[in-house]
């Protein structure tokens, strides 16, 4: 029988009926499911097309992993789910959250990934080094990069302005007359901090400030490593700055607990000021100045970027962007 015969028997014009068969939309719903189930009890189910696959809305968000000293402590990513998830969604879109460890076989990882089927992905990319992004090369989807710039790679990127964060904290001080500010810096390196140490050497030489390598006082990243060394720290040094920038608030505050052992008043003898404004900030005493980073704008920019990729197409998606994220100063009572 040809669809011209089908058609007739069914009572369908033969437009009808190549619209139901190949799932276009023109005909009612109630008619559609009433020529369906005809067909198949004609033996002739097969003229039906499969129903083409539609693809999973699924945006994966990948927390990459290479040694676990900053992620494990601080999972800064945990307080950007919920803007991420809330942004994919007015797209559509839902989040899938998986890890990557540097530390496990790569190929796996990566197969099962791809496997999930995402149209897309977010890098958590805090730990990463350069070469990193190379085991990344089997992903089979678009990615955007968080936190982190990758500068001299053509990749897009979403990130903190880290220098201007260490900028605003300098001129914050350098506004209340102090002259000698010193930096206390994380043991473990990754590239915020390095742009955040950078952004205090330069804001130093701006507003003609002595540059000391030996306020620079390197301590371990975490509240308890950090608390440790400043103590030994402060054991033979006692000709301290004036005030201290931080690569983070976890330094911050563990240094902050040592110099207010060693009989230090802050602020009235030494200021300190945190970056990222974390939520331990306001239960210190004093409470703690931090350079805060709006996760808001963070999570927004990531999955907006996304989903330029997303729409744009192949031919035109060679030129990379590389987009900063501003700070500004939170002032509690931990500056004089």
């Amino acid at each position: 029988m040809t669809n011209k015969e089908i058609a007739k028997q069914l009572g369908i014009s033969p437009a009808a009926l190549s619209l139901i068969i190949n799932h276009k939309p023109g005909v009612s719903d109630a008619t559609r499911e009433a020529v369906l189930g005809q067909l198949q009890e004609m033996g002739l189910d097969h003229l039906i097309k499969k129903t083409p696959a539609q693809p999973a809305n699924h945006i994966a968000f990948i927390i990459y992993k290479r040694h676990g000293e900053i992620l494990d402590l601080h999972p800064f990513f945990l307080l950007l789910m919920e803007n991420i998830e809330t942004q994919a969604r007015t797209y559509g879109y839902n989040i899938l959250l998986y890890t990557i460890d540097k530390r496990r076989p790569l190929e796996s990882q990566l197969e099962h990934l791809n496997e999930l089927d995402c149209q897309g992905a977010i890098l958590f990319a805090t730990e990463m080094d350069p070469d990193d992004m190379t085991t990344l090369n089997g992903l089979t989807m678009p990615l955007v990069v968080l936190d982190n710039d990758f500068t001299c790679l053509p990749c897009n990127t979403v990130s903190i302005n880290n220098e201007m964060g260490t900028w605003q904290a300098i001129a914050h001080l350098a506004e209340r007359g102090m002259t000698r500010i010193g930096y206390l810096k994380s043991s473990i390196r990754i590239s915020s901090f390095e742009e955040r140490q950078r952004g205090y050497e330069q804001a130093l030489l701006a507003h003609q400030l002595t540059l000391d390598a030996e306020d620079i006082i390197e301590l371990h990243y975490s509240e308890e490593g950090s608390y440790r060394d400043m103590r030994t720290y402060l054991q033979t040094h006692t000709n301290l700055p004036e005030a201290f920038v931080c690569d983070d608030d976890t330094i911050a505050v563990g240094a902050l607990r040592a110099l207010l052992e060693a009989g230090y008043h802050v602020p009235d003898d030494l200021s300190i000021i945190g970056f990222n404004d974390r939520p331990s900030c306001e239960v210190t005493e004093p409470a703690l100045s931090s350079i805060h980073v709006s996760r808001h704008a963070f999570a927004i920019e990531a999955v907006d970027e996304l989903m330029r990729l997303l729409r744009q197409p192949a031919s035109t998606s060679s030129c990379s962007r590389k987009i900063r994220i501003g700070t500004r100063l939170i002032q509690r009572k931990s500056v004089r």
